[in-house]
């Protein structure tokens, strides 16, 4: 093995932690990802720091908070000043490109008026990255395929055409729908979403020969609408798969924010067991084909040289309740939606002491940005506020490192908040999770506190336990200190770039 040269970061799209056959699931089978984990690091205590697609990305890739960056909730444009991870490596003289999906959406409006010109219109569009093959939920290289392929298909709707299923009378059936989750794709496993993106990585990395890059390879599944191609539809039994973390309390005597949201977000359908048990059965069957690519990815590389300088990332943008707490897809700040699989792999020799090690430090998302600019020696911006990995990969026992993980929400976007009748600027919430507690600050709603250790699952809201008022107190505390020292920094930003420090304009007193 020797130094790195290139980076391959790969994203899911809401996959939970737990996920993976080398943690213990009782069921999915990952046996690729699991050699990824045999050869590098597997960290146990990753968190996003919000669980909505847009604004999770924006985290990992300006590695900064989400009130830093501003991005709150999906189709809200990244301020064209933040500096992205493709950005930065773009500017290093390093290719940085995409393929699949950022959800990131451009500030248009500030693009025509700086009157900023194609292609950088295209790359700002994609957090920075070349767009080497965009996919969505619809993406045009994808459906092109689909079409070449010969598939009847309504390609005048995207969102329907790539989704559908085939009963067994051999009608087409919507995929959207939770009834039709186990039926199988029109489409062959080869022909999928995940197979197509899969071979377009291939080609990007022969593309680029011996040049250095970064490749950002995101994946659309998980992601419902829960439709697998077979073998992978029927891959797992309904009847084996584990039940959701829940209790009936937390349906009958409910935090305020949850019977309207899991109204909402189409929860209640999962309260029905079958309903469940086929989601997750097919849940797991997606990972287990994402697995499957995955491993043909690895083979690519090992063929071409590129396992030996090439660091690997695995992660995924959020997790997924599928029934756990009566709610589906995200959002919120249980474990199920914001602790994340995260796998580093690095070839560099320092990090031999590690292989195979499953790390427990706590990691948040806005650390993979800062992990992949040391890994190919570029500064690192000041305005980040992450921390790099890549020393705890390679045995170093980091200085004051953090001790606990933040997040912030907004949920002033969804239906929820006029049913509550909130005003806007009471929809936030703020997360604290360390060893001891999570605690959930609502500026328009009750709070949230959750005693880990004796609670782990978090079925038990305690924050109307007077006994733990002063637990209470002390974390708002240092929620408020937190989101004070994370604060975006703007005129210090400015002073960094025009002076080289950040602080105080000074002007020495012998001027005068």
């Amino acid at each position: 093995m020797a130094e790195i040269r290139n980076v391959l970061f790969i994203m899911v799209d809401q996959m939970r932690a737990d996920c993976l056959s080398i943690d213990g699931h009782p069921v999915v089978q990952t046996p690729n990802l699991d050699r990824l984990a045999k050869r590098g690091v597997r960290f146990s205590r990753a968190y996003v720091q919000t669980a909505v697609c847009g604004p999770s990305r924006a985290c990992f890739y300006t590695g900064r908070y989400t009130h830093a960056h501003g991005t709150y909730w999906n189709e809200i444009p990244l301020a064209i000043d933040e500096q992205t991870l493709g950005q930065v490596v773009r500017n290093a003289g390093v290719r940085a490109a995409l393929c699949g999906k950022t959800h990131m959406t451009a500030d248009e409006a500030t693009l025509e008026r700086l009157q900023v010109v194609e292609p950088v219109r295209e790359r700002l569009r994609h957090a920075g990255f070349e767009p080497w093959e965009v996919n969505d939920f619809w993406g045009e290289g994808w459906m092109q395929h689909l079409h070449s392929r010969g598939y009847d298909l309504p390609f005048e709707n995207p969102m329907l055409a790539a989704f559908q299923v085939t009963a067994p009378d051999g009608a087409r059936r919507n995929g959207w729908r939770f009834e039709n989750c186990r039926l199988p794709t029109v489409y062959d496993q080869a022909d999928s979403d995940t197979a197509f993106m899969t071979d377009r990585a291939m080609a990007f990395i022969d593309d680029a020969g011996d040049a250095p890059w970064l490749l950002h390879l995101s994946y659309l599944k998980p992601h419902w609408p829960n439709v697998a191609p077979v073998p992978y539809n029927t891959l797992y039994d309904p009847a084996d798969v584990p039940a959701p973390n829940r209790a009936e309390h937390e349906r009958t005597n409910p935090h305020p924010i949850l019977q309207p949201f899991r109204e909402e977000r189409r929860g209640l359908a999962l309260d029905d067991e079958q309903t469940w048990r086929n989601m997750r059965a097919t849940y797991y069957g997606l990972i287990t084909e994402i697995d499957t690519h995955i491993g043909r990815l690895m083979a690519h590389l090992e063929a071409r040289g590129r396992l030996d300088d090439t660091l690997i990332i695995f992660v995924s943008d959020h997790g997924e309740y599928m029934g756990d707490h009566w709610l589906f897809e995200k959002e919120l700040f249980y474990e199920e939606a914001i602790r994340v699989p995260l796998i580093i792999v690095d070839p560099d020799p320092r990090a031999d002491g590690t292989r195979g090690s499953v790390q427990d430090v706590w990691v948040e998302s806005i650390d993979l940005m800062p992990t992949c600019l040391e890994a190919l020696n570029i500064s690192i911006p000041p305005a980040v506020q992450g921390r790099s990995l890549l020393g705890i990969v390679r045995g170093a026992q980091p200085d004051s490192w953090r001790d606990a993980v933040f997040g912030d929400w907004d949920f002033r976007f969804y239906r929820t908040s006029a049913i509550l009748r909130l005003p806007v600027n009471r929809c936030r919430a703020w997360m604290i999770r360390d060893e001891a507690y999570k605690y959930v600050h609502f500026n328009g709603l009750p709070d949230m506190l959750f005693d880990l250790r004796q609670d782990p699952s978090e079925l038990c809201n305690l924050a109307e336990d007077p006994s733990r008022k002063e637990v209470i107190a002390a974390y708002r505390e240092r929620l408020l200190a937190w989101r004070q020292a994370t604060e975006d920094d703007r005129l210090g930003k400015w002073l960094e770039a025009q002076m080289g420090r950040a602080g105080v304009y000074w002007v020495p007193d012998d001027i005068f």
